[in-house]
This record gives structure tokens, sequence and C-alpha cells, in this order.
């Protein structure tokens, strides 16, 4: 089968076209004919080598971490899918970007009724990115105050929405043309990055969900409310993350080393903080289909490119002004010219 795959680690560095061995089938496990994928900036870390201290993978690598496609084949165990079903979802690790992925049950979810192939593939990794910071980590409570920090991304405009949901009074920080993308979805009060810097103009919030990073997320030590919270998909994970993933005690330890910093920082500000990788998990998957079906979460995709075309995409993703998602369409039959 064929895949889009890295050589080695570098922000150069270009995605090849591959063959290699098509997944085989156990009885715990799925195969799935990928029809499309999204791109996420985890993607691009990963190729940079940014993670390569925390998650260590064999060369050459394939990319991509949710799609959306056909089951071609199930486990003697599954019991909750069949051979034919239109499914979405993410890979346990990487591997995204090639002709067929194998996963179990919890990693995926029936796609929504109201959406194509190529449009559900913009939706699982960052729908659960949010879904999870904004209620596994975060917590967040009706009627809370949330500073979104990257609003107008992948995951940030979906978090908005959910949020918003929750009745939320929600805060981002977004240029004019972010602005102007994010009014589509309710009552936002924006911070024009451009034009001020939100710990200077923020009053005291509830919670801040990162998106950024760097300097953004040390400032937002400075507007949390104290007992606060503050979650993050941009730093190196957290002890707290691990025991949840249930790491060993040698791995805790390690990532509380390298977060030591963001530690003290919350110990003194009495804040809780969180930085996770996101997590398969059917059930909240499943949870956002119901808010897609029902036309209370709208996923917007920027731009649809054929998988011939990946690494332009990645370009694009790369360069951290995209609106929405950008998905590559594995069914284009530029693909193999």
């Amino acid at each position: 089968m064929f895949a889009y795959q890295i050589k080695q680690y570098g922000k150069q560095e270009q995605l090849f076209l591959n063959e290699i061995q098509k997944p085989v089938l156990s009885e715990n496990s799925i195969i799935i004919k990928v029809h499309s994928a999204s791109l996420n900036p985890v993607d691009y870390r990963i190729r940079n080598g940014d993670t390569k201290f925390v998650l260590r993978y064999s060369m050459p690598l394939t990319l991509g971490h949710d799609f959306s496609g056909v089951i071609e084949a199930v486990g003697s165990k599954i019991t909750q899918f069949r051979v034919g079903d239109s499914v979405y979802g993410r890979t346990p690790m990487t591997g995204a970007f090639q002709e067929y992925v194998v996963v179990g049950e919890n990693d995926i979810a029936k796609a929504p009724k109201n959406l194509s192939l190529v449009e559900s593939a913009s939706v699982p990794l960052a729908g659960l990115t949010a879904y999870q910071g904004l209620f596994d980590w975060l917590q967040l409570k009706e009627k809370q105050s949330i500073l979104i920090l990257g609003g107008s991304g992948g995951v940030g405009h979906i978090a908005i929405q959910l949020a918003l949901l929750t009745d939320a009074k929600v805060y981002t920080t977004a240029s004019k043309e972010g602005q102007a993308f994010l009014q589509q979805f309710g009552s936002i009060e924006f911070i024009d990055y451009h034009k001020e810097n939100f710990y200077e103009v923020l009053p005291p919030v509830d919670a801040v969900f990162d998106m950024r990073g760097g300097d953004e997320l040390t400032h937002s030590f400075d507007v949390v409310k104290t007992g606060g919270k503050i979650a993050s998909i941009t730093s190196i994970p957290t002890p707290s993350y691990a025991k949840s993933a249930n790491m060993n005690w040698f791995y805790q330890m390690i990532l509380r080393a390298f977060t030591a910093k963001m530690y003290h920082l919350s110990k003194k500000k009495n804040i809780v903080f969180h930085s996770f990788l996101t997590q398969s998990n059917r059930q909240e998957l499943e949870k956002i289909t119901e808010l897609v079906e029902s036309e209370k979460l709208t996923i917007s995709i920027q731009k649809i490119y054929p998988i011939s075309e990946i690494n332009t995409a990645m370009k694009e993703i790369s360069n951290g002004r995209v609106k929405g998602k950008i998905v590559v369409d594995f069914t284009n039959k530029e693909r193999n010219e």
C-alpha cells in the first residue's frame, strides 16, 4: 500500500511516497481504507523533531493523526462496527497518511451523517482535543469565563463553540482576519494581539486553554483567578497527564523535571496547570458526532488538497495562519502522478 513518510527529522523535510506493507488484522483490531485525512500542528512538530525527546519514532515515519474511511475488515472480538461502515477517528499514535490504517474500537466512531467523508476527516483530533481540554482537564462549568489562546485555529474554533454551549464567557486572541472568521460562531470577546497584550487588558478568568505556547502561555498565569485552571497542548505533558495515561512512575518523574518551571509557577499562583496529549475516546467522539449532526458544532475547512499535494498542505499548516482545518483527499486521481 502507499504511504507518505519522512526519512528524518527536519523543518525542510519533505514527505515522500513510499510502498509499505498493509496492516495485519488481529482479533481486537479494525482495518480501514482511508478516504481522507486532516493535517494538524502536531504533524509538523513531529517532522521538525520538536517532540523527539518525549515521543520517539523509527524512520521512515508515516505522519497523520486523524482520518475518515470505510471499514474493510474487523477482528473476531469487534462488536461495535462491521465491514462497510463509514467511520472517522484517530490513529493510536501516528500513521494516517497511508492507504490503510489499523485501529481499535476506542479509536473511531461512525462518521456524521450530514458530512461527506472528506469533511469528516477534519473533525476527530481537533474535536477530541477541544473536548478533552475543556471538559476533562479544565472541567469547564456553566457560565464560567475562559480565555482561548489561538481561537481561529483547528482546535481553537471548535473549543470556542463548545465553550459557548456551556454559556461560558469566552475571550480569545485573534487578528482582525481571525475575528472576522470567528464572528459566525456567536458572542465572543476579542483581543487583537496586533494592538494589545491580553494580560494587560483582560479581566481575571476562571480558565485558559492554550494553543499558542511560549510567552503567551507564561502570561496566561497572570490572568487566571486564584484556584483557576490552565490547560495547554503546546508544552511538554505534565505528570498529571502521564498518570491519567497510566505511564510508569519513572516517566512521570522525567516529565516533572521537564515541566518544573510551570509546576512552580502554578504552585506560586495557586493555579492548576495541565499540559496534555489527546487520547482516543469513542464515547467522546460520539458526543462530538451528535453535536455535528444536530448542527450545534460546525467544523470550518480552509482548504482540501489532493493527497499528491500533501507537502503544499504541510507548508500551509506550518505557517500558523490557518483558519479552521486543512484536509487531504486520498481519492483524488492526482495522488499517483
